[in-house]
């Protein structure tokens, strides 16, 4: 219970502040996001539109950490999050032109369309 608590502490931490990077044209680096009771912090990397990486998850049902893999077409963000004995989970976003946000939703292992946006850390 301590180990939950502290690492929602921490993601938390990573939620907090206003300041948002300037627009940008690529996934690449760390995204953190925390809405609607989740956190979510994606560290990604993109090749031409491939884009792979990890991902934390953190909910009302315990942490998770899995692998990513999709594509990122300026501005849409089509990625598959693939957690160990979980279902996979589906994020489609799209990236800000104002800012280094990407609004987006999650959908597969009991979600459907939660909105989950991630700036740019």
């Amino acid at each position: 219970m301590r180990r939950l608590l502290a690492l929602v502490a921490i993601v938390a931490s990573f939620g907090c502040g206003s300041d948002i990077l300037g627009p940008v044209q690529t996934v690449d680096g760390n995204w953190t996001g925390l809405q609607n009771g989740y956190s979510m912090s994606l560290s990604l990397s993109q090749t031409g539109t491939s884009v792979t990486g990890t991902a934390d998850f953190l909910g009302v049902g315990g942490a998770a950490s899995g692998t990513v893999s999709g594509t990122f077409v300026y501005p849409a963000l089509n990625i598959t999050i693939t957690f160990p004995s979980v279902s996979d989970v589906n994020y489609k976003g799209t990236m800000s032109e104002s800012q280094a946000k990407i609004f987006g939703q999650l959908n597969g292992s009991g979600f459907t369309n939660l909105e989950l946006d991630v700036k740019k850390r």
